[in-house]
């Protein structure tokens, strides 16, 4: 990886020293309550403007301190063998802790875990929040606390969260801007699903339907093959994820992520019909827009072309051959 803007890192753990930097320069106080060799490891990614880690450890500890000086910090467990205290109140997997730069953690973890946290200035945050919604006013992210995950988006969450960093993980060749940009704001909206599960309904700004879809085309049209994700419409239309979900629903009978997801299909399968097969990467190409999980585009393809991208690709080839 050669680009400043994509970078991994792993490293080992070996005892609780190893712990200390949780997450890319904290250094947090680890105390290890069970005897035994504490293992495990710590992938640090950087990718754009954000800070990820995500670490595995096989024994019972007690975590306190800051874990960013400067940066907020969103975080959950990804799997426990063992009960999960955060301030001595239960949390589960799923569940989303919110850390203001400087503030104290306080975790009990009752045995092996797992762990994802990412990091961001509150700048590029506000950038990937919409519109009309608690979590764009600054003030909400000044407090510690941790929200409670509606239980049946959780698995959900998790599920995509672990799919999304394993398909970073072995990601060899750094993407291009764009492909990064798209994948920050797709991270940091799994956060933003927990936060708006945990958080009561709130009344959200009237706007016509057919009108807020026609802006939103007008909108990702104007960006060419980008790939534009939801955040950034609703901070540049100002408007709620909640209201843009109701224009798309009343307007089109489907949400904006598959509205969205579709256009991004279709742009692949007209790339793939006039590229070359010895010197086109499927994979590669998904990744560019907008879609970090081979084996779920794959699916998504075939449930909308009916047909897989390598198929695709080889009619390409097999015209080709005819026209000689």
């Amino acid at each position: 990886m050669d680009k400043k803007n994509w970078s991994a890192e792993t490293v080992p753990i070996n005892g609780p020293d190893d712990l200390r930097e949780t997450t890319r320069g904290s250094d947090v106080e680890i105390v290890q309550l069970k005897p035994g060799k504490l293992q495990g490891s710590i992938t640090h990614f950087g990718i754009g403007n954000l800070g990820i880690s995500r670490g595995r450890f096989n024994s019972e500890i007690r975590v306190r301190g800051a874990l960013h000086q400067e940066r907020i910090v969103l975080g959950t467990i990804l799997d426990s063998a063992g009960r999960v205290t955060q301030w001595w109140k239960e949390i589960l997997p799923g569940d989303i802790g919110v850390f203001p730069a400087l503030a104290e953690i306080d975790v009990v973890h009752g045995g092996s875990a797992a762990y994802l946290l990412v990091s961001i200035a509150f700048p590029e945050l506000s950038s990937m929040l919409g519109g009309g919604e608690d979590l764009a006013d600054p003030a909400f992210w000044n407090t510690k606390r941790v929200f409670y995950t509606d239980p049946l988006i959780r698995a959900q969450i998790l599920q995509r969260l672990m799919s999304t960093i394993s398909s970073i993980e072995q990601k060899f060749i750094a993407p291009s801007d764009q492909a990064v940009d798209f994948l920050q704001r797709s991270i940091i909206e799994f956060f933003v699903m927990g936060l708006m599960s945990a958080l009561p309904q709130a009344s959200t700004r009237s706007y016509t339907g057919a009108r807020l879809v026609s802006e939103t085309e007008d909108y990702v049209d104007a960006a060419g093959e980008r790939p534009v994700h939801i955040s950034e419409l609703c901070s540049v239309l100002k408007v709620s994820r909640r209201s843009l979900h109701r224009a798309f629903a009343d307007t089109l009978g489907m949400g904006p992520a598959a509205y969205l997801r579709s256009r991004r299909l279709s742009a692949i399968q007209s790339i793939l019909r006039r590229s070359d097969p010895a010197t086109t990467s499927i994979g590669d190409l998904a990744f560019e827009y907008g879609f970090p999980e081979p084996g779920r585009f794959a699916a998504y393809y075939h449930d909308h072309f009916g047909e897989t991208p390598s198929e695709t690709l080889r009619s390409r080839s097999m015209v080709t051959r005819r026209l000689r």
